[in-house]
């Protein structure tokens, strides 16, 4: 994650697809719901790579199209300048981000945990998360390098500490081994 001045993490929330229309809209793909939250006026931060310099761009409309957001932002004046933020991410500061519910964390704050069994025996750490319909699936690069796939479930994810970056699984047996 990277830091901006004030010491606020930012997180991807989206993903310049295109440009649309004439005028410099963007076409936008959200990563969930908090991109849809924003509102006119408010600032967001895009950047061309995971480690490129964040720039500051405002929201000058933003509304829904099926599953993705048509953006404008009051920095481009047309679609010269929107062609060029083609793939660019979106970002937000994590104090802009819509509180979870009991249970509920966004991907970044799992993205890293240490993963162990309810006896304490290390899986390895959680590297990525599949959204797989009814249930996501949490991507675990083991102890010995192998990938494991975890269900997302209460049965099996038994408890996520974020202040111990760890989380306790019960898996059934023979989807660790």
């Amino acid at each position: 994650m990277n830091k901006i001045m004030n010491g606020s993490h930012l997180i991807p929330v989206g993903k310049v697809v295109r440009t649309h229309g004439i005028r410099g809209a963007l076409k936008v793909y959200p990563y969930g719901e908090s991109l849809a939250a924003q509102k006119a006026g408010e600032k967001l931060f895009l950047r061309s790579a995971p480690d490129g310099e964040p720039a500051a761009f405002t929201i000058a409309s933003l509304r829904p199209q099926g599953k993705f957001l048509l953006m404008e932002l009051r920095e481009l004046a047309d679609m010269d300048a929107a062609l060029k933020l083609a793939g660019w991410e979106i970002l937000l500061t994590e104090d802009r981000l819509p509180p979870t519910s009991e249970g509920e964390y966004y991907h970044y704050q799992l993205i890293g945990l240490g993963v162990e069994t309810r006896d304490g025996k290390k899986v390895g750490t959680l590297r990525g998360i599949i959204e797989a319909g009814a249930n996501d699936v949490y991507v675990v690069e083991g102890e010995d390098g192998k990938e494991i796939l975890i269900p997302a479930v209460e049965e099996i994810v038994r408890e996520i500490d974020l202040d111990r970056r760890l989380m306790v699984v019960d898996p059934p047996e023979g989807l660790i081994e």
